[in-house]
Order: structure tokens, then C-alpha cells, then sequence
């Protein structure tokens, strides 16, 4: 059966190197930079969604849509804004990996494949700064990305909580 993948992703430039990463390994590609650009009468059999797309999509909003379309499809959330939480809410929603920004392409496609060796868990201890930039993200994944709410829930001015997102990234 033909491989044909779906990469979601707003980075022009790692999209088209991931275009061709993948078709020399024999999958049929289509790329999206958005999720209205997705084409809709098409299944994918594996998929790359980016967390945060430009334009406020949010990339696991699409998970659900594409299992519905085909329930074999593997799916690997990547992300340059990494945490807990929003790996936990990628894989409840039927992700099979997520990776963090930047990965190789061996990394997302051995993800993809199940074949991926995961790292020892390093249980150090995490810095004050660290626990707050998750709590918020788990707060603004909670809250789809809406910035307004998500200042309003953590007891913020929302000017506050943009400069600590300013921080983080």
C-alpha cells in the first residue's frame, strides 16, 4: 500500500525539506501551511502536524478530523514550543508521537513507524520559570489558544501574559 502523508506546517522552508525527505523514501506528500488548506475528499495513512500555525490555527485541532477519515492514520505532532501538557493532549487525541523542534527527519519518520527509541526519562528537578511556562500552556491549550481567556483564568493582565509568551519562545 502507498504511503501517503500529510505535512501540516507553516515553516515554508521545513515543509518543502520534509516534501522531499519523505518522497525519496517513497510517500506521496501533500503540504498544507494552514488547516483550511487541507484538502478535504483526501485520507492520509501518516501525518506531521506542527503545534502552532501561523494565523492562530492550532494544530491539534485537526487530529480528530483526519482519525475520523481514516482510523489507521499515524500522527506526529512537532513542536517548537515543547511541554507536558500539550504532548499529553496530542497523544489523547490520537497522536502517536510528538517531537520537538528541531527534528530529524529519521527521528519524525521512525516516530511515525512506532520505531522510535525514546530517550531515559531524566528526572531533574525543573526551575520555578519552567512549571510556570507549563502551567500557562496547559491553561492556553485549555483554552484553544485564546489569549484573553487564558489571562482572565491565570489572574493576569493580558499584556502580562503576552510578555511572558514572549519569554518562552
Amino acid at each position: 500500500m502507498k504511503k501517503h502523508i500529510l505535512i501540516l506546517e507553516d515553516d515554508v522552508r521545513l515543509a518543502k525539506g520534509l516534501k522531499r525527505d519523505f518522497e525519496d523514501h517513497d510517500y506521496d506528500v501533500t503540504i498544507a501551511n494552514r488547516i483550511a488548506d487541507i484538502p478535504k475528499d483526501q485520507a492520509f495513512t501518516h501525518a506531521v502536524i506542527d503545534l502552532r500555525l501561523s494565523g492562530g490555527d492550532f494544530g491539534l485541532d485537526v487530529i480528530e478530523d483526519l482519525k475520523s477519515k481514516t482510523s489507521e492514520i499515524r500522527i506526529v505532532v512537532l513542536s517548537g514550543y515543547g511541554s507536558i501538557t500539550t504532548a499529553v493532549e496530542a497523544v489523547k487525541r490520537g497522536a502517536v508521537d510528538y517531537l520537538t523542534k528541531p527534528a530529524s527527519f529519521t527521528d519524525i519518520e521512525q516516530a511515525l513507524n512506532g520505531k522510535r527509541v525514546k530517550p531515559d526519562a531524566d528526572f531533574k528537578r525543573r526551575s520555578l520559570s519552567e512549571v510556570e511556562h507549563e502551567y500557562i500552556d496547559f491553561v492556553l491549550t485549555k483554552n484553544e489558544g485564546n489569549i484573553s481567556k487564558t489571562a482572565k483564568d491565570l489572574g493576569l493582565h493580558r499584556q502580562s501574559l503576552q510578555r511572558k509568551l514572549k519569554k518562552y519562545t
